[in-house]
């Protein structure tokens, strides 16, 4: 019997997947270039495609262990350390870098944990074992949008407490709720994709 050439042949789900993987990416590029909202607005339309990937494979019956741990690897990519690279390009670096390392070693942990048991029973029906580490991105949005207004130690002082909190409820024993809807993730990332995606090019700056 021929072998395969590749390792694995990827499946539609697959590909969208790894746009996500593209949009992180370009992210990485617009942060180290200073433009943080427009990294923003991109992580938001990987959020997008992460979202989609899932309910895609599940409707064509795509779902495999493989598809699992590829977005296993996008997430970490996407929610933890993307997120921690555009924190620390916008002043939460030094001693407070220890938060963002904090974050990444918890949301590691957790998503390993979410790859072994996925999705469990909760009040709300399906729910996350532990917060999910989306919410990074959440959280990256509101620091960015506090800054316009907080003095930077304050600021500082704020992130680092919710940056603390976020990474023991990653891995607390707990159900969350998950959004079930897909017309609420659409508003919701498109959305935020907007509102940052309008902050870069009208010229506001994170300093």
């Amino acid at each position: 019997m021929k072998q395969p050439h590749f390792l694995i042949r990827l499946n539609s789900a697959d590909y969208i997947t790894l746009t996500g993987l593209i949009f992180s990416s370009t992210a990485v590029i617009c942060a180290l270039r200073q433009q943080l909202f427009l990294s923003v607005a991109l992580l938001f339309l990987a959020m997008l495609a992460d979202a989609l990937d899932g309910i895609y494979a599940r409707y064509h019956k795509l779902e495999r262990t493989f598809g699992r741990y590829l977005d296993g690897f996008m997430d970490q990519i996407l929610y933890l350390i993307v997120p921690a690279l555009v924190f620390y390009l916008s002043g939460f670096n030094g001693i407070w870098s220890l938060f963002l390392l904090l974050m990444i070693a918890c949301g590691s942990i957790r998503l390993a944990v979410f790859n072994e048991v996925g999705n469990i029973d909760g009040i709300s029906g399906m729910s996350y074992p532990g917060m999910p580490v989306f919410w990074s991105l959440f959280i990256l949005s509101a620091w960015l949008l506090l800054r316009f207004v907080l003095p930077p130690l304050s600021g500082y002082l704020l992130l680092s407490t919710v940056l603390f909190l976020f990474s023991m409820a990653m891995l607390w024993r707990r159900p969350f709720y998950k959004f079930k809807h897909l017309s609420v993730i659409i508003m919701i990332t498109l959305l935020g994709s907007c509102v940052f995606a309008l902050l870069h090019f009208r010229g506001f700056y994170v300093g």
